[in-house]
């Protein structure tokens, strides 16, 4: 093969996942012979335990393949689509039971000691699979971060709860099951899971997604809950709608309360929801 097109083969394998580990890339001595050129020219950077990666690859990348692991929890569900209150700041890597040797001069990481780990590709970008990553962040995230990527990873048909169940065996897990027994993948945004966890953790249990002729977040009674994200509600089209929506459920004698994404965020519903709802009688007591 041409030194140059075997060159080009090898960037194209890499590009696949930005990061791997020498030995997974190179099939024989002219491989080795390539992709000593290519890091010769800057091409292709070498990185401590054999890994080679592209110029532009992120750190998390490249640590995880210097670990041997999979990225899991916040930046494993921003690869799946999965919002998130804040961006992840710390790197989270999935290793599999067993797995003893983490190396030096990785700098601050999480490592998660996971039974039944899938394999990925090693070629592939290092990724924990879907179940996989929400366990890790059911375990290591606080209670309400866990049931976001719940409600999102189950409406999506990322993970089904009967299988996460079944990794969710024995007395230590009991807390987990209960979590996974909340989670409802009808809510269709982040924001109208922290409004019903709100909620809920007040003593109500608003109803989720009814059907009042078009489908609204969050049903108390008369009183309708609408959690507003700029993003969807921010154009001309989108506010007419909304107030003919308003105007529909008033002739019908509901009540709309609409909720600022920054009033959902800051953790206010209930402080916005409770008066309100204490007037229509739909507050229930404990």
């Amino acid at each position: 093969m041409d030194p140059y097109a075997r060159e080009d083969r090898l960037l194209i394998e890499l590009s696949r996942s930005g990061a791997v580990r020498r030995a997974r890339l190179c099939r024989d001595r002219s491989d080795w012979r390539a992709l000593a050129r290519l890091v010769s020219t800057g091409r292709v950077k070498a990185y401590p335990q054999g890994v080679v990666a592209l110029p532009h690859v992120d750190r998390a990348t490249i640590v995880a393949r210097r670990v041997g692991g999979l990225l899991t929890c916040g930046r494993a569900l921003a690869h799946y689509g999965i919002a998130q209150r804040e961006e992840p700041a710390s790197i989270h890597i999935a290793v599999p039971r067993g797995h003893t040797h983490i190396p030096s001069g990785v700098g601050r990481i999480v490592i998660h000691y996971v039974d039944g780990l899938a394999p990925k590709d090693p070629l592939e970008p290092p990724i924990a699979d879907p179940e996989s990553v929400v366990l890790t962040v059911m375990r290591c995230a606080d209670e309400l971060d866990a049931l976001i990527a719940l409600d999102a990873a189950v409406r999506i048909g990322l993970v089904d709860k009967t299988t996460l169940l079944a990794r969710l065996v024995g007395p230590r897990n009991g807390r987990l099951r209960g979590l996974v027994g909340r989670a409802d993948p009808r809510a269709r945004s982040l924001l109208e899971t922290i409004a019903r966890y709100d909620l809920q953790e007040a003593g109500q249990e608003p109803e989720v997604a009814a059907d009042l002729g078009f489908e609204v977040d969050l049903l108390m009674g008369r009183l309708v809950i609408e959690t507003d994200g700029y993003a969807y509600h921010g154009d001309r089209k989108s506010w007419e709608n909304d107030h003919r929506r308003d105007q529909s459920l008033l002739r019908r004698g509901y009540v709309p309360l609409r909720l600022t994404s920054s009033q959902v965020l800051s953790r206010q519903t209930v402080q916005l929801v409770e008066p309100v709802a204490r007037r229509l009688g739909c507050w229930r007591e404990e």
